[in-house]
């Protein structure tokens, strides 16, 4: 009867989460508390979000590579040195107490969701601007395109095993603004990293047997049903429905967050 309660709580609000994710990114502030909220403790919260992350960034990254919307050489090394980043951070996290995993994941979550709103902010007021000027692209070497893969590979995986929240804008920021990719092809190349690097996540907690079948199975489920309908939903204007919906959730749930862990 227990997880019957939880997943009354869970399956709506992660595909809510997931819907929102695929029209204006940042649903992991949303679908992470969430588990927390419904009474998981923290490493099986991060296990089952890993499973369920794995299958929704498979689905992405499957229609990605049909449509040759990626990167092949920095999936690669990216992907090389990630994956290792990724094993290290999350058995860093596997080691952490309990209750300080909590109150690390509270100022780390609310951190994440002050700079995205913030950067949403000003990219709204540079757009006038940006769309007056005419630049053309930059081309990085390959030379140049190795050296930086090597630089941030391994700083993402270790990110993206410990906390992980907000991955997604951060790679696709960092193969924009640094590498100079396309906006599509940034977001199928980060898509398809981070597919491999849930695998790894996803394994890791797996084997240690920090993953919540009953509940990660139907989440996993209601995950994909959100990327489905948020996928259709993104060709209407529903954006600015969305983010404050978005805002507006998560406020609740990162309360009740506190009061759980504080009282």
């Amino acid at each position: 009867m227990e997880e019957i309660y939880k997943l009354i709580i869970i399956c709506p609000l992660i595909f809510i989460a997931s819907v929102i994710d695929a029209i204006v990114g940042s649903g992991s502030v949303i679908s992470f508390p969430t588990y927390l909220v419904a009474g998981l403790p923290a490493h099986y919260a991060y296990g089952t979000q890993r499973f369920v992350t794995f299958w929704g960034a498979l689905v992405s990254a499957l229609r990605y590579i049909h449509n040759k919307k990626y990167e092949l050489k920095i999936v690669i090394i990216f992907t090389i040195l990630c994956m290792i980043g990724t094993y290290i951070g999350s058995k860093l996290i596997l080691s952490i107490n309990e209750t300080y995993l909590r109150y690390i994941l509270i100022i780390l979550i609310a951190v994440f969701f002050i700079l995205s709103t913030v950067s949403k902010h000003l990219k709204s007021k540079k757009t006038n601007i940006e769309n007056e000027e005419t630049k053309q692209p930059k081309i990085l070497s390959t030379r140049k395109k190795l050296i930086l893969s090597l630089i941030f590979g391994m700083i993402i995986g270790l990110y993206s095993g410990t906390i992980g929240v907000g991955i997604t804008s951060i790679l696709i920021m960092i193969f924009i603004k640094i590498f100079h990719i396309d906006e599509v092809k940034a977001s199928g190349t980060a898509r398809i990293i981070l597919c491999l690097l849930n695998f790894v996540a996803m394994i890791t907690f797996v084997l240690d047997k920090k993953v919540i079948f009953s509940i990660a199975i139907p989440a996993t489920i209601s995950s994909m049903l959100g990327n489905y309908v948020g996928a259709g939903l993104a060709m209407k204007k529903t954006k600015k429905i969305m983010e404050p919906l978005l805002k507006v959730i998560f406020v609740v749930l990162f309360i009740e967050l506190i009061i759980g862990t504080i009282f």
